[in-house]
């Protein structure tokens, strides 16, 4: 079990840096690196004098495919070795799925293109894959002495679920501002170049401007969630760690966010902070799901 553990980490970790590479390649304009063809980069297995974007989406598709593997293998030795734990089945094939679908959306958009609407379901099988392998991860430090499981009210599990399925939804309109390429359209926050806009100037700042509100509404139930569970549920120490964690994360988005906006999306730190932050807060989502529903 303990070589499990290790993999799960390895995993974990390898699949977070293909997430931020999937940013550093939208960010740097880097898609087309290696020209239409895949998996061969300009129609070799390793291009000849490449450029930086060559560089970065080669190095993107090399780790990709490591992952995809290593994904494929914790998978299925989970599944083996964790067979008492009735959710590994559930999150070994969600965690196959997500990276196979996100590796196809990726060679898909190469070869053939895709308009954004599409193209940002990529960072959100990204993020499920995470939240998936993520949650396996944790899985191989329980025993069934040791399973992590949280009592709470129907309401409260409902709850959770809820600000999971909208946290996906507000990760799916941030990927697609990314590839309208449309973080930068508006100048200052919470106004769009000094005005209240929202339907009247576009679709570009449309779903800029649709994606700041639906952030600073996760910030409001995420604020919600906290006062609850601080109010009712004091005693779930696990619950109430969780709660916190997700409220810092939530306002370290919403500043990553902010800092995007006030340096025109011309900071990589600002970007690649708030792919990162708003995936493992997904992904913490994930689990809380799973620790709730084992309370009932």
């Amino acid at each position: 079990m303990k070589k499990l553990k290790i993999y799960s980490i390895i995993t974990t970790v390898i699949v977070l840096i293909v997430l931020l590479q999937g940013s550093i390649v939208t960010k740097t304009g880097s898609g087309q690196g290696c020209g239409t063809t895949w998996p061969l980069c300009f129609g070799d297995v390793i291009p000849y004098n490449p450029t930086l974007e060559t560089i970065i989406e080669y190095t993107h598709r090399l780790i990709s495919s490591t992952a995809g593997l290593l994904v494929l293998i914790l998978s299925f030795w989970s599944w083996r070795k964790l067979q008492h734990m009735k959710e590994i089945k559930f999150f070994a094939i969600l965690a196959s799925a997500a990276i196979i679908v996100q590796g196809l959306m990726g060679a898909g958009q190469v070869v053939f293109g895709q308009p954004p609407l599409i193209m940002a379901l990529h960072f959100g099988f990204s993020a499920i894959s995470l939240a998936a392998v993520f949650s396996i991860t944790l899985f191989t430090f329980e025993t069934p002495a040791t399973k992590v499981a949280v009592q709470v009210g129907r309401e409260l599990r409902r709850y959770i679920v809820f600000i999971t399925v909208y946290a996906y939804a507000v990760i799916y309109t941030g990927a697609f501002v990314k590839h309208m390429e449309a973080s930068a359209v508006c100048k200052g926050f919470p106004l769009c170049n000094g005005e209240a806009v929202l339907f009247s100037q576009g679709t570009v700042v449309f779903a800029q401007m649709f994606h700041r509100i639906a952030g600073m509404l996760l910030t409001v139930l995420i604020a919600v969630f906290v006062v609850w569970v601080l109010k009712q549920y004091r005693h779930q120490r696990l619950l109430v760690t969780l709660s916190l964690i997700s409220m810092l994360l939530i306002v370290v988005q919403l500043i990553s966010g902010i800092g995007m906006v006030f340096t025109s999306n011309q900071n990589l730190t600002f970007g690649l902070m708030h792919a990162l932050v708003i995936s493992i807060f997904f992904a913490l989502f994930v689990y809380m799901i799973v620790i709730t529903r084992r309370g009932k």
